[in-house]
């Protein structure tokens, strides 16, 4: 599989799995959904020394399994006009991996991934 980001060895680890038509959610800047909408931390901020996190997380892009998440951070400014997107995923479109919390899963971007395919669920 060919990656959209550069990728540490062993990464994604060996417990990522394939998806098979899950949907995940994410907030988005754009509307219609653009590439940047989908990058991973590393890739949004280069230079930053993520202390807690394994590189290969912050090289993974954060997605929920439910739109909970997602609401709960359009509360907050920085995210008050962005868009809820609605992915589903398949195995063409990378590996996935439940981290952090139960809801959050780290995605790791295939070259393959259309943009075209995500939805919008939300307006505002």
């Amino acid at each position: 599989m060919n990656w959209f980001e550069d990728l540490p060895e062993n990464c994604p680890p060996k417990d990522a799995i394939v998806p098979n038509g899950e949907n995940f959610y994410r907030l988005a800047k754009n509307n219609p959904p653009k590439n940047e909408d989908f990058f991973s931390q590393r890739k949004e901020f280069p230079f930053t020394i993520f202390d807690s996190i394994p590189e290969c997380l912050a090289r993974a892009v954060s997605t929920w399994k439910t739109t909970d998440k997602c609401r709960e951070q359009k509360k907050y400014p920085r995210h008050r006009n962005k868009v809820i997107a609605e992915l589903t995923l398949y195995k063409k479109d990378g590996l996935i991996k439940q981290t952090f919390k139960n809801n959050h899963y780290s995605w790791w971007r295939s070259d393959d991934f259309s943009i075209e395919s995500v939805k919008i669920l939300d307006e505002s």
